[in-house]
Formats: structure tokens, C-alpha cells, sequence
């Protein structure tokens, strides 16, 4: 089974392309009541972006929220509990989190594997989406890193196979925590005399944050910070304070 969670594509395409090499079912977390998942498959496997280092928040409260008798029965199976992230450049201590996380509910990280994808974070200073020629050269390399995960998770390989990055602690334990309580606010959110009303964010928001009104969007206090609502919006109406400002677009072509 593999449980994922994706804004821009990247994780909805690694999850998928997975999906098809382990023959596992996929259930998005946002679209799944964790009081209701049941387990099938081999595997338990969990894929989802980096945000800031950590694992999102979305994520977190998913598996906080997954029942005793789930985690009893991947247990009981003596099934494999995996990572397997994405990522713009590197994870630093994201895989320690995750298995805290799990460990909590009675469970234990087996292997955590991590996939470079381009960039799409653009909500602070000096953050944008890469270069075209960066981007396709991420997105050429993936297809080989996501079989290789592949081939180890079913010889049964299980390893901590990620980018750590430099200042791995100081990222994960005082960046993380300060964008989890800084880092969201949704009353930045707006749109902007660009909007045409089409209707692309509501519809593409992963947890249902987004209103119309008026012909236009208005954002509810659920935001993950995914971000789909700004890389998918056509005509680059969609803004967050004046942070977005001149900051490019992103949407995995692949994910479809």
C-alpha cells in the first residue's frame, strides 16, 4: 500500500511510477479518512515532499491519526514500513522525524530512500522554481532513481538512501520547527487583478481550503502550504503577500 501526499505532481508521480513497479494500491492521505484506511499490499509505504526540512505537517497528523488496529495488522503482517521523499535538494534529519513519528504508533521505519524533483518553493526570499535546463534534468534523472528504490524495496534492501545536506541538525530541529508555527498563514493568500476567475486553484486544492466567491478565490484556514493553488493558477494570479512576486511556476509534467 502506498499512502501519498503531493501538491505540484512530484510525489503523485514518484507514488505512482512505485504503484506500477511493486504492484501496490495508492491512497492520497488527503482524500483518505484515516480512521477508515485498511492495509493491503506487501508494503506500507509512505510518499510526500520535504517541506523545510521536516516532514509536512499534513503528513504528521495523517499517521497521528491512523487507527491501533491499522498499525496492529501492518504489524501482525510483519510488513515493511518505508519512506520514500522528494525533494529539491536535500532531507537532513527528515527520515529521524518520520521514524519517531511511526514509532509512535507502535511501528518501525524500515527504509527511507529520497528523490532529487525540481524546486517549487517560493514563499521566502532567495527560494524559486529552478532553471528549465535544472528542471528537466531532474525530472530525466528520476525515472532511473525511482526504479533503482524499486529493484531495493522488492530484494528487500531496506537503507537510509537519502541527501543529507550540510547543517543537517540545525535544518531539521530549529528550521523546521520555526516554519511549522512561521511558515503557513493562510490570510496571505490572495489573488490578484490577473484572476479570471477560472476556478483552477479551488479545483486543484488537495484538502478543499479554497472558496469562490464573487468569481473568485478566497482561502479557508486549512492551508498545507502545497502550493498548488499558485503553480497551477494559468494566468499567475494567485500571490502570497509579496513574496511571489516575479517568482516563477512549476507543475510536474509527469504526474498525469
Amino acid at each position: 500500500m502506498i499512502l501519498y501526499f503531493s501538491g505540484t505532481g512530484n510525489s503523485r508521480f514518484v507514488a505512482r511510477r512505485l504503484g506500477d513497479y511493486l504492484n501496490e494500491e495508492l491512497c492520497l492521505i488527503t482524500q483518505t479518512d484515516p480512521s477508515d484506511v485498511e492495509f493491503t499490499g506487501s508494503d506500507l509505504i509512505f510518499v510526500f515532499p520535504i517541506y523545510s526540512w521536516g516532514i509536512p505537517p499534513v503528513v504528521l497528523d495523517f499517521i497521528s491519526r491512523l487507527t491501533d488496529g491499522f498499525c496492529r495488522h501492518v504489524k501482525a503482517a510483519g510488513s515493511r514500513v518505508i519512506m520514500v521523499c522528494t525533494c529539491g535538494d536535500d532531507v537532513a534529519k527528515a527520515p529521524e522525524m518520520f521514524g519517531k513519528a511511526v514509532k509512535e504508533r507502535g511501528l518501525d521505519l524500515s527504509g527511507a530512500w529520497g528523490v532529487i524533483m525540481p524546486n517549487n518553493y517560493v514563499l521566502l526570499p532567495g527560494f524559486d522554481v529552478d532553471s528549465k535546463r535544472i528542471e528537466e534534468r531532474k525530472l530525466e534523472d528520476s525515472h532511473e532513481r525511482i526504479k533503482h528504490i524499486s529493484e531495493r524495496i522488492r530484494q528487500g534492501i531496506m537503507e537510509i538512501d537519502v541527501v543529507r545536506g550540510s547543517y543537517s541538525g540545525i535544518k531539521s530541529k530549529i528550521i523546521y520547527p520555526l516554519f511549522k508555527r512561521w511558515g503557513i498563514f493562510p490570510s496571505q493568500w490572495h489573488w490578484t487583478s490577473e484572476c479570471v476567475g477560472c476556478e483552477k486553484c479551488f479545483a486543484v486544492c488537495p484538502v478543499g481550503n479554497i472558496e469562490m466567491r464573487g468569481g473568485h478565490p478566497f482561502w479557508h484556514d486549512n492551508c498545507v502550504s502545497c502550493l498548488a493553488c499558485y503553480h497551477n493558477c494559468p494566468v499567475h494570479a494567485v500571490a502570497y503577500g509579496h513574496s511571489t512576486q516575479h517568482k516563477g511556476q512549476y507543475v510536474c509534467p509527469l504526474h498525469k
